[in-house]
């Protein structure tokens, strides 16, 4: 296999990559595909059982995040009722 394709596959799911995928959806207003991008990157570090921390920096931004979307969604539902 190339490097190139290699840097490709691995870069794809490396979990500092779909963190900052994550940031770029949520920063454009697309939480529910940054939602994934972040659960996609917490699965990566727990498989890969390394750094901790940023394990529990995205775990924090992933309930700040879920906060939002409710909030979003319950006001566009009183928004609907008026």
């Amino acid at each position: 296999m190339s490097s190139f394709l290699y840097h490709l596959l691995f870069k794809k799911n490396h979990p500092a990559e779909l963190y900052s995928e994550g940031v770029r959806n949520e920063n454009e207003g697309r939480y529910n595909l940054a939602l994934h991008n972040y659960e996609d990157a917490l699965s990566e570090i727990r498989k890969l059982k390394v750094d901790n921390k940023f394990g529990e920096k995205i775990a924090e931004r992933m309930k700040i995040l879920r906060s939002t979307i409710d909030y979003e969604k319950n006001f566009q539902t009183s928004r609907e009722a008026r």
